[in-house]
């Protein structure tokens, strides 16, 4: 997905002349195309989110189109404050993009998964919160982003493209990947990919599910939501912690709107520091997040 972030940022460069790119000392082996083409708009902060931030910021105030690049794990904590005061408050357009999110850098540790990113960043007014399904929804996000005057934080794994299935694409919509009348799986981000897995598992034992993807977390589009759960039997996977996540407004919207619901249960990481070292799928898998996890408990749900 990274060459899917470089190819989009450089079309955008070339189009617009105010858009630059800012970085933390991350993204070697993927940068350096834009950093030979457009020395003048390239800069490396060094190893200091809050100074990415800031200076992201004062460039948007100038009139520029920054894009400030760092990992998941860094950017929304380190630079919170900055995030919080420097773009948010002032409503500049700043669009953040980080690259690990959730598990994906599994065999780092807890101090580089980025399982509170959502919920720490959907707590921001004015800033729109995006996870894209796949390179090419990475793509029109961050061209959507520049086209918008107004805070973007936008976030994708680090890992390969997924392959998904060809599908339109409207930012702040949900994305329909598979069709049926027994549930719904609202699937945040690159979770996309083993929802649909599960309900392709799901449909050789006759259990025809609906799978919607949610490309951008805040706001949440409440219509499609709404339109989405006529099932009754809702179930949202989301690689990021339970407390205040996904799930709760997804919930919160469905109560306010007096759906009818059976069946509403939330896959995603418990209250807790994820303590195990290992393969981002294993890890995935520890969590119930990967597909055979989520048919089995979207299976023994419906049962019930």
């Amino acid at each position: 997905m990274r060459n899917s972030f470089l190819n989009a940022i450089t079309e955008c460069a070339r189009q617009d002349e105010r858009v630059a790119l800012l970085m933390a000392e991350v993204g070697f082996s993927v940068v350096e195309p834009f950093e030979k083409e457009f020395p003048n708009r390239f800069y490396n902060t060094g190893i200091a989110e809050q100074n990415l931030v800031a200076t992201s910021a004062g460039m948007a105030v100038a009139g520029m189109r920054p894009i400030a690049y760092s990992m998941s794990s860094f950017l929304a904590t380190r630079a919170f404050e900055q995030i919080k005061v420097s773009v948010c408050y002032q409503n500049v357009p700043v669009i953040l993009i980080s690259t690990g999110s959730g598990l994906s850098y599994g065999e780092m540790g807890s101090t580089h998964h980025a399982i509170e990113e959502s919920d720490i960043l959907r707590s921001l007014p004015n800033l729109k919160v995006a996870f894209p399904s796949d390179g090419y929804e990475l793509s029109e996000t961050i061209k959507y982003a520049l086209s918008q005057d107004s805070p973007f934080f936008i976030s994708f794994p680090k890992m390969p493209d997924p392959k998904l299935p060809e599908h339109e694409f409207s930012f702040g919509h949900l994305t329909n990947f598979t069709e049926g009348d027994k549930a719904v799986i609202f699937a945040v981000g690159t979770a996309v990919s083993d929802a649909i897995n599960a309900a392709d598992i799901l449909k050789t034992a006759g259990i025809d599910i609906a799978v919607r993807g949610i490309n951008c977390v805040k706001p949440l589009n409440a219509n499609d939501i709404v339109a989405a759960a006529a099932s009754g039997n809702v179930f949202v996977v989301d690689e990021h912690v339970k407390c205040g996540s996904v799930g709760s407004d997804i919930a919160r919207i469905l109560l306010e709107n007096n759906v009818k619901i059976n069946i509403f249960k939330e896959i995603s990481i418990p209250d807790t520091f994820v303590d195990s070292v290992g393969k981002y799928a294993e890890l995935k898998k520890l969590y119930g997040l990967d597909g055979d996890s989520i048919a089995e408990t979207v299976r023994n749900s419906l049962k019930k």
